[in-house]
């Protein structure tokens, strides 16, 4: 069979040299050392408050009349920051640095209600107010007011139902407080 005659593609192929391998796979080599190289830099986790490492969190203080709140944010955030592992919870002595907060507002609302105008479903908020302080220090190197809020299912009016809309408010709290504690400063 003669390849010249029937295919044209290929005579032109033959006639300039043949196909050059070697530059796709050098393209390819230098891509893939770029893309290599640019990802080495780059990390997941924020770098946080420049030259802290350990923090202490102290108990909040409580302004509002919902009992046991200031341990479950404090426990919250504490065991987040534990399995987050960006800063070490330590005891206030021996840390870089101190969380104070104090709970400043938790408003229970309705939001949805049926044609009969009983309520289906209410709305946590709580307001935390939030500050770091170097030890023996008074000003802070970081502060922020933060509101969670968490909707629950209001069937019969029963703790639970509310504890669930509490327990997502403060995880709201917790994930923003994190985000923002591991950001670039």
């Amino acid at each position: 069979m003669n390849y010249k005659r029937n295919c044209p593609a290929f005579n032109s192929i033959l006639q300039s040299g043949g196909v050059n391998l070697y530059r796709p796979v050098k393209i390819a080599i230098i891509f893939s050392w770029v893309i290599f190289c640019s990802c080495g830099v780059y990390s997941f986790s924020g770098r946080g408050i420049s030259g802290i490492k350990t923090i202490a969190v102290e108990a909040f203080d409580n302004r509002t009349a919902e009992f046991g709140i200031r341990e479950q944010i404090a426990d919250a955030i504490i065991t987040k920051l534990l399995t987050d592992r960006t800063l070490t919870i330590t005891n206030a002595s021996a840390a870089d640095a101190l969380m104070r907060g104090t709970i400043v507002a938790i408003d229970d609302k309705p939001l949805t209600f049926q044609a009969d105008e009983s309520v289906t479903e209410r709305q946590i908020i709580i307001t935390v107010e939030i500050t770091i302080v170097k030890p023996g220090r008074s000003d802070p190197i970081w502060q922020q007011r933060l509101t969670g809020e968490g909707r629950y299912s209001f069937k019969t009016g029963a703790p639970d139902e509310r504890q669930a809309g509490i327990v997502k408010a403060i995880e709201q709290i917790v994930q923003d407080l994190l985000n923002q504690l591991t950001s670039d400063w």
